[in-house]
């Protein structure tokens, strides 16, 4: 079962930034031994990863077309088209 707990916290942790996870990490083992300093860097760590928060979306394709030209706009999730566009004259 400690298989199932380790997927759910991969799966929460994902939605922030990795220092997030880190400083939890530093926090539990902090408080497990008594350790007011790692403590602190723990909570540090979480605060930045909070205000840097995740990484902005980047752009992956761009492209320019002629005038007279057609295109179509074809979106893929790994191989499989989700969405497309009709052809623009």
């Amino acid at each position: 079962m400690s298989g199932l707990g380790y997927a759910v916290r991969r799966w929460w942790f994902r939605r922030f930034h990795r220092s997030v996870r880190f400083g939890w990490m530093a926090v539990s083992s902090g408080v497990k031994s008594n350790d007011v300093p790692r403590l602190g860097i723990g909570l540090a760590m979480i605060a930045f990863g909070l205000v840097k928060g995740r990484s902005s979306r980047r752009l992956i394709y761009k492209t320019s077309i002629d005038v007279d030209q057609g295109t179509t706009i074809r979106v893929m999730r790994g191989r499989h088209p989700i969405a497309e566009t009709t052809p623009i004259p």
